[in-house]
């Protein structure tokens, strides 16, 4: 392929996306060969990859391509980031093996089953009392009360925590700043900013794991602390950060693709009717709204070995930067790929990554969002926007604070 002109923003910047992620440049940088290249004034510049193919062959590629040197543009600073080994987000195989074994045993589909008769009666209630209303604020009534219970049932943890967790867990994401603070595009101000609060949360947690009398007996907690393969057991350390990656994860990514889903709704309202008559896909349009609005924006690797990708060499240091709501518009794999289309049938999206890095926490984030579109699905004719979200500033998470809609009733 020819490299294509095109003017590429700061992808560092938070503010490059908002309103709107920059699809129209993933898409011109998917049509040159080589990851296009950016510099940093105060860090290591990077390498974007844009297409679905290239990411792909990264994630599944640990050896080459290490997590263990921070996984996002702000952490990747040239050094081993302090949880390597130790979070399973952060660490490499053979080591990834041994945490992803300890830790997953409270993550499996039969755990999404039981976490699903758990969470009905309370989903079926906040979305009814969202219709009642007609005219709501969708992340406050629905979005972001489902994976804040999820995530407190799971971990299992005393419900007045649910509500508090989850607040600091949405602020380690993104940090205090936004689009409209001028330290926003500062990489270490939005460091500062992010380090307050993941401190903040990992206070939080550090005390509702001391109070072992207010943990559930059958939470993850629990079981974490509990855990013994052969003898093997993960330290305290070890069960303070992967609790801290749960409740990060479980909480920002089910709030944000119930809140850009129902987005997506309401601006395609023929998609909505069409899922009205065809209830029995809804398993197909959740997977379409994972695909279409991609929670997560970027991983980062660090090149281990000289490597070539994309016609382009590497070396060891170097940075790559894998957009994933680029890899989800490839059309190289996703045919008509810019339209939201929820009778997609083959739909292979990354939203959840690949290899041995795929979400720990798949399963659960899709028995939520089946149970939050499955309620609108029986009590819900149409969704209308009343003004424009309100998205934070961040270039890792497409992240929602707002989305005002009226819900006309069945």
């Amino acid at each position: 392929m020819s490299a294509l002109p095109v003017t590429v923003p700061d992808l560092t910047d938070p503010r490059t996306f908002l309103p709107e992620p920059p699809h129209e440049v993933w898409a011109a940088l998917r049509r040159r060969d080589a990851p296009h290249f950016q510099d940093r004034p105060d860090a290591p510049g990077f390498h974007s990859v844009t297409r679905y193919a290239q990411i792909d062959a990264v994630l599944r590629d640990s050896a080459t391509y290490s997590s263990e040197w921070g996984m996002t543009l702000d952490t990747a600073l040239g050094e081993r980031d302090a949880a390597a080994g130790r979070m399973i987000e952060l660490t490499d195989p053979p080591h990834h093996r041994r945490l992803r074994r300890l830790v997953s045993g409270g993550l499996t589909r039969s755990a999404a089953h039981a976490m699903e008769g758990a969470l009905r009666e309370r989903v079926e209630r906040w979305v009814e009392r969202a219709v009642r209303q007609g005219e709501t604020d969708f992340v406050g009534a629905v979005g972001a009360r489902v994976p804040a219970a999820a995530t407190g049932l799971l971990l299992g943890l005393p419900e007045p925590e649910w509500r508090p967790l989850s607040e600091l867990a949405g602020r380690a994401v993104c940090g205090s700043l936004t689009e409209h603070d001028e330290e926003v595009g500062d990489l270490a101000a939005r460091r500062r900013s992010t380090t307050a609060a993941n401190g903040r949360l990992l206070t939080h947690l550090a005390l509702l794991l001391e109070d072992e009398t207010g943990l559930a007996g059958d939470g993850l907690v629990r079981r974490l602390l509990e855990a013994d393969l052969d003898g093997d057991r993960l330290t305290g350390e070890e069960v303070l950060l992967n609790c801290l990656n749960l409740a990060i994860g479980g909480n920002e990514t089910t709030k944000n693709a119930t809140a850009a889903g129902v987005a997506a709704f309401a601006r395609h309202p023929e998609q909505w009717q069409w899922l009205r008559a065809h209830p029995e896909h809804l398993d197909r349009a959740i997977e379409e709204v994972l695909r279409h609005t991609t929670p997560p924006l970027h991983l980062v690797r660090t090149v281990t070995r000289p490597v070539v990708l994309g016609g382009k060499p590497l070396a060891p240091g170097d940075l790559l930067c894998l957009w994933l709501p680029s890899a989800n518009r490839d059309e190289d794999v996703f045919p008509d790929a810019d339209a939201f289309r929820v009778d997609r049938a083959a739909n292979p999206h990354l939203s959840f990554t690949s290899g041995r890095h795929f979400c720990l926490g798949a399963a659960l984030a899709r028995t939520q969002l089946r149970l939050v579109f499955g309620a609108l699905l029986a009590r819900v004719d149409g969704i209308r926007l009343l003004g424009s979200p309100a998205r934070r500033a961040s270039n890792f998470v497409a992240a929602y604070d707002t989305l005002p809609v009226a819900l006309t009733a069945a």
